[in-house]
């Protein structure tokens, strides 16, 4: 009998968007919220002597499925991720038992992935749900003193299948990615502008500006793959202290050059391994001082990455055990 502990994620790249897969990558997860949504087309004609809509009077809908799942940042693994939140991923070559992936900002045309959530109810049994067509419309990486580094996805997929099924769709043996590390707060390095300065809380948020409801009249009414339809955003959220005008007089700039600079943020794993955030174009958009009493000025600052044209606003770098 399965428990509640035998519960699963995994995914896996499809070949051909909406196809499902069977997952080749499994994760822990802290939390998973991916529901099917299920709409129903109802009849509105006037018919004689109907008050209430009749029970064959409607057409079931299926919308495909969406939601979030949140993820702890490990040392092997993870590649996956970044290719599906930026669109490019290049990986180096393995060198030392480590190899360093660099995702930018590329297209997210023809990337998609199988997802499938081992869920067990009160009974014992352990039910596959399973979601084909997925892509990351939005994310999240975050980290704050006495925290893990994480990473949160919200994701849409073309078709949820619960139960268990044949080759794709059948319930998955989950199998960990061996030896990897977990990145905490206190491995964490931050620049700003080139200078050090110490933080308790940051995040960086990116939107996909993907069109997701591309349904048309066919045959099983199976959506097509979302396509970029909007210019992406990246929003950026750092907490620290009042250290000086620098920041504050970055925001106040009065020539755009002025409200820039470079922020890198950097994690060292206890095995080696690293991830880094840059945003080589980070505009300055908030970040007032005020005095609350007698204690230490705190100096919250927020903004989103730009790119000068050819540079990528955002550049995650990845050294990951090669095991993975």
């Amino acid at each position: 009998m399965a428990t509640i502990f035998d519960q699963y994620f995994g995914v896996g790249d499809e070949t051909t968007y909406g196809t499902a897969v069977a997952p080749t990558k499994f994760y822990a997860f802290q939390s998973e919220g991916i529901e099917g949504k299920y709409e129903r087309i109802e009849s509105e004609a006037i018919r004689a002597g109907t008050r209430v809509l009749r029970a064959d009077r409607f057409v079931t809908n299926a919308k495909g499925a969406e939601g979030d799942v949140k993820l702890e940042v490990l040392s092997g693994g993870f590649d996956f991720w970044l290719k599906h939140m930026m669109g490019s991923l290049v990986s180096g070559t393995a060198t030392g038992g480590f190899v360093t992936h660099t995702a930018t900002l590329g297209d997210l045309n023809g990337k998609s992935f199988t997802a499938q959530v081992g869920r067990v109810d009160n009974t014992g049994s352990l039910i596959p749900f399973t979601y084909e067509g997925g892509k990351v419309k939005e994310w999240e990486i975050a980290n704050a003193v006495d925290e893990l580094l994480t990473i949160s996805a919200t994701m849409d997929f073309a078709k949820e299948t619960i139960g268990a099924g044949a080759g794709a769709y059948a319930a998955a043996t989950p199998a960990f990615t061996a030896n990897t590390k977990l990145f905490s707060f206190n491995s964490g390095a931050v620049t700003v502008g080139g200078a050090s300065f110490d933080i308790s809380d940051f995040s960086l948020k990116g939107t996909s500006g993907l069109k997701d409801d591309r349904y048309f009249i066919r045959s099983g009414g199976k959506k097509s793959e979302p396509l970029e339809n909007e210019l992406r955003k990246y929003e950026w959220a750092i907490k620290g202290e009042f250290q000086g005008t620098t920041h504050v007089n970055r925001v106040a700039a009065a020539l755009a050059s002025g409200a820039l600079a470079d922020i890198t943020v950097l994690w060292d794993g206890p095995d080696g391994s690293q991830f880094k955030v840059q945003m080589p174009f980070a505009r300055f958009d908030e970040g007032p001082v005020t005095a609350g009493g007698v204690e230490v000025l705190a100096h919250d600052m927020s903004g989103v990455a730009l790119t000068d044209g050819a540079t990528s606003p955002v550049t995650l770098t990845y050294k990951a055990i090669t095991a993975a």
